[in-house]
Parts: C-alpha cells; sequence; structure tokens
C-alpha cells in the first residue's frame, strides 16, 4: 500500500529534468530580451513596430496617455511573451497526462467493470 501512494507521489513530479531544463532556457532567452531593451532604452534607441502606432492611435481616440506595466521598446513585448507562451506550451505538452489523465485508482476499476 505504501509503495503505491510513493510511486503515484514520485509520478506527479511536475519539476522533473526535462522541466528544469526548458524553464532555464525560457528565463535565459527572456533575460536576454529584458537587458536588450534596457540596453536600448539607456542609449535612446528606436525600435519602432506596430504597437507604437496603434498606442499613439488609441491615446488620440481616448484624450489619455496609456502606460504599459513593463516598458518593452518595440515588438520585444511581442518577442517576450512569445518566448514565455512558446514554453509553458512545451511543459504543458510534456505534462499534459499527468495533468488531464485519470488517475490509476479509476483506470483499475474501469477495467474491473
Amino acid at each position: 500500500m505504501s509503495s503505491n501512494i510513493e510511486n503515484t507521489s514520485s509520478s506527479l513530479k511536475f519539476l522533473d529534468k526535462f522541466t528544469k531544463v526548458m524553464l532555464g532556457i525560457a528565463f535565459t532567452i527572456l533575460l536576454c530580451i529584458f537587458v536588450s531593451s534596457k540596453y536600448m532604452y539607456n542609449h535612446k534607441m528606436d525600435a519602432g513596430g506596430t504597437d507604437d502606432v496603434v498606442n499613439t492611435m488609441a491615446s488620440k481616440t481616448i484624450k489619455a496617455e496609456s502606460h504599459p506595466f513593463v516598458e518593452l521598446p518595440g515588438d520585444a513585448q511581442v518577442g517576450a511573451f512569445t518566448v514565455a507562451g512558446f514554453f509553458s506550451g512545451i511543459i504543458i505538452g510534456h505534462h499534459w497526462e499527468k495533468l488531464f489523465a485519470k488517475p490509476e485508482s479509476n483506470k483499475k476499476s474501469l477495467k474491473e467493470e
């Protein structure tokens, strides 16, 4: 009985080696994006994209200035969300069965019926 509980708890471990490696790579890429955007901001480099045009149009329409939570120049915000979403998808895909599969006890009882 106790060995079944130990096996179940070890199979539900979400921070396995794969997940740790993917999170490490994702945070490294995101760190590079944030560092490069800070560098560009400090050196007054322009990396304008369509976000700047849309933000200007929206600000004129509502007659108020909008301020993002984290200021990233140009399309760096799009890149950061893309990287975060990509690696989140890889990690969720890797743990898909752990998250959404029926527990082993339910599978055994269904086979017996």
